[in-house]
């Protein structure tokens, strides 16, 4: 009796072992990889501008990517920045890209951004998200305005 009880014990053991570990790579490999856009805002023609995304699990945190390329469209939907390389960022994760949005072009355009990530298991994928922002040229008409009754007034 004492050794089929040590048995059944013994198997049981195991089977909780091969579960714990099964379920370590299901969860490993169940992770799912995700890109999100940090910047978004209004900009003025002819002044910098940054797309900025970071790259992580459902839990916030970061996961390597093994480069990023971004595209932005004007608002008429023509290529401003064709697929250029992003730089990765300070914090962890994050990637971004510099540019300068044209003085005679307002209105909204979009980002368009994929990421190439390794996954457990030796496999790879590819990820991609889009946003929105905006070009005014009313900002830079104000600042201008406000410059020339600073020098009426003087």
């Amino acid at each position: 009796m004492k050794k089929k009880s040590l048995f059944v014990l013994a198997a049981l053991t195991a089977l909780a072992i091969i579960g714990a570990s099964a379920g370590y790579v299901y969860y490993t490999q169940s992770i799912t990889p995700i890109l999100s856009f940090v910047s978004s805002t209004e900009y003025q023609s002819g002044e910098p501008g940054q797309i900025i995304v970071k790259v992580h699990n459902v839990y916030g945190i970061p996961i390597t990517a093994y480069g990023c390329n971004v595209s932005i469209y004007y608002p008429d939907k023509t290529l401003f920045v064709d697929s250029q390389a992003m730089t990765q960022g300070g914090a962890p994760g994050s990637w971004y890209y510099q540019f300068t949005p044209p003085f005679d072009k307002i209105g909204v355009y979009e980002a368009y951004v994929t990421c190439n990530v390794s996954l457990p298991g030796g496999r790879s994928r590819i990820l991609s998200a889009s946003k929105a922002f905006h070009v005014s040229q009313p900002l830079s008409l104000i600042n201008e305005t406000s410059s020339a009754m600073i020098t009426i007034i003087s």
